[in-house]
């Protein structure tokens, strides 16, 4: 420490408590030797346990002039020795010869101000703070008006406690007082320290926190690289605040929301915009850090919302193995929620994602529940679009003649209609027998899926459509990975389900906003086939 190794008491060669006569008498002695370039030492260089000191003209009225005013003289002397007894001489015989432990134990024999003072800065010298600590609160605590005359010559009020004048040189120093905090035992001390310390640790937090905002707008990759650093680099700062104030105290929860308000909002953007295959990841990392830190109810349950969202998120999606195969269907359900809901669209649905499904099978097995759940989703999906054209070809009033609508009220042969139905149903059955070939949740096939095919199969029987299994050839029987389900539409609802029944193409497409990222995976029942509208039928099916 600079306030030892230069201090100016040190570069006079004299004792912080010697008479003024001492200390003008070696400064004249030292401007003879340095006027003709001869070295001089004195014992208090004390270069067995100090670094070498180096004397010059200039220095030495320096030093000089820092000793003028008594504040200063007392400043410095908190930090150089004090020679008062005669103990203190035997002791400084010994700390010049080089035996330190004997000096202290000349100086642990009594406790005084020059006995405690003295045993301070040597404690300092061997880097033993803590018990430096113990001495410095014991001296400022029982010594500080002697210290001040022994110094100055005479007792003096000052502005300053000379503990806080102790505690202000240490930190101008360089000195880190955090480390203090455990070692202190009187609380006036520690409530100083911690003032000191929490102003420049909250504002290095801040600056940190508007550096991570000024990413903002800059791409995913900017705000993940600008989360992560204002994670990296705060991380000893919020310690050490937290050391120094209590978790209630206002000016830590206000910090600490701050930070991790900042932290979670650069995963939010990195996710929303990212389309890298563990940005799920990645954000949680963020997201679960921030939701540690935050304080403040609101904050934390911002915090919690987020980390809920992602972890089902994370839960529904498949290893990295599987990624591309995962995405291909993604892509291949974003095709068919833009087209009508026709039974041969269906058809190309489940061909194109099966032999993605079953790549995606041999690589983590049907057991694995993103797997599956993207296979459900693409039979939930499919068999939708049977129910709606199944439905809608019973209701329809008309049919299709040469390529002309025909009300069915104006039909002579009725075998017209019947045809119309019956080729409907038996690519519906196609349709089923596709799906029979996908791996499906257990309760949505033992559910929605087997109850429609079960009245689909009762249709096509009373309407003489053969229902024996065959095997429509796929183009390829490689298997391959998945996306999501979509929500099918209920009878009664508007047959343009896909823009609007929910067609979750992609599982991680919905924005984080507030909290909230968009998208359910859940296979939903759902309608059942309205196969039972047969009053109207009843006739033409006696021909």
């Amino acid at each position: 420490m600079d306030i030892i190794n230069k201090n100016p008491y040190r570069y006079l060669g004299v004792y912080s408590n010697s008479p003024t006569k001492e200390r003008v008498a070696n400064k004249a002695k030292m401007n003879a030797f340095l006027k003709v370039g001869k070295p001089v030492s004195f014992p208090l260089d004390l270069l067995n346990i100090l670094p070498s000191i180096d004397r010059s003209i200039e220095t030495v009225a320096n030093a000089e002039s820092e000793l003028t005013l008594p504040i200063d003289q007392i400043k410095f002397a908190q930090f150089w020795w004090m020679n008062i007894t005669t103990l203190d001489g035997i002791a400084f015989n010994h700390l010049t010869n080089g035996n330190t432990d004997m000096a202290k134990s000349i100086w642990d024999y009594k406790d005084n101000v020059s006995s405690l003072q003295n045993r301070f800065l040597l404690s300092i010298i061997n880097n033993d703070w803590n018990s430096a600590i113990q001495y410095a609160e014991n001296l400022y605590t029982n010594f500080s008006e002697e210290f001040i005359a022994k110094v100055i010559g005479k007792e003096i009020p000052t502005s300053i406690p000379l503990w806080q004048m102790f505690i202000d040189s240490l930190a101008k120093s360089s000195v880190s007082l955090q480390s203090f905090m455990n070692m202190l035992t009187n609380a006036e001390w520690r409530n100083y320290i911690a003032e000191i310390i929490i102003v420049p640790l909250i504002d290095s937090i801040k600056d940190a926190i508007d550096l991570a905002k000024s990413s903002k707008g800059k791409g995913p990759q900017a705000r993940l690289r600008a989360g992560e650093k204002l994670m990296a680099s705060t991380k000893i700062a919020l310690s050490q605040l937290k050391s120094s104030l209590p978790v209630s105290d206002i000016r830590y929860q206000t910090i600490a929301d701050k930070l991790a308000t900042e932290i979670l909002q650069c995963g939010i953007d990195y996710y929303n915009d990212s389309e890298e295959d563990d940005c799920t990841t990645k954000a949680m990392r963020l997201t679960k850090y921030a939701y540690s830190i935050a304080v403040g109810s609101m904050a934390k349950q911002r915090c919690k919302e987020n980390v809920d969202i992602l972890q089902k998120i994370i839960d529904s999606l498949p290893p990295l193995s599987v990624m591309a195969q995962y995405q291909s269907i993604q892509e291949e359900l974003r095709k068919y929620c833009q087209l009508p809901d026709k039974i041969c669209h269906a058809i190309t649905l489940l061909n194109a994602t099966k032999p993605h499904l079953d790549k995606m099978k041999s690589i983590v097995s049907s057991y694995n529940t993103a797997y599956l759940k993207l296979s459900t989703q693409v039979v939930s999906n499919a068999l939708h679009n049977v129910i709606e054209e199944v439905n809608d070809i019973q209701k329809d009033e008309t049919v299709e003649i040469q390529g002309r609508q025909v009300p069915t009220s104006l039909l002579l042969d009725k075998i017209t209609k019947i045809n119309s139905v019956k080729s409907t149903l038996r690519e519906a059955w196609k349709a089923t027998l596709l799906m029979d070939k996908f791996d499906m949740d257990s309760d949505f096939k033992t559910g929605r899926y087997m109850e429609n095919k079960r009245i689909l199969k009762n249709m096509c029987d009373q309407l003489g459509i053969s229902t024996s299994p065959y095997s429509p050839t796929p183009s390829t029987t490689q298997r391959i990975p998945p996306p999501r389900p979509r929500v099918p539409q209920t009878p009664s609802s508007p047959s343009k389900s896909k823009n609007n029944s929910g067609c979750l193409v992609a599982i991680i497409g919905g924005a984080v906003i507030g909290g909230a990222i968009g998208g359910s995976g859940a296979v939903v029942g759902g309608a059942i086939i309205g196969f039972v509208i047969w009053n109207i039928w009843s006739e033409l099916i006696k021909i």
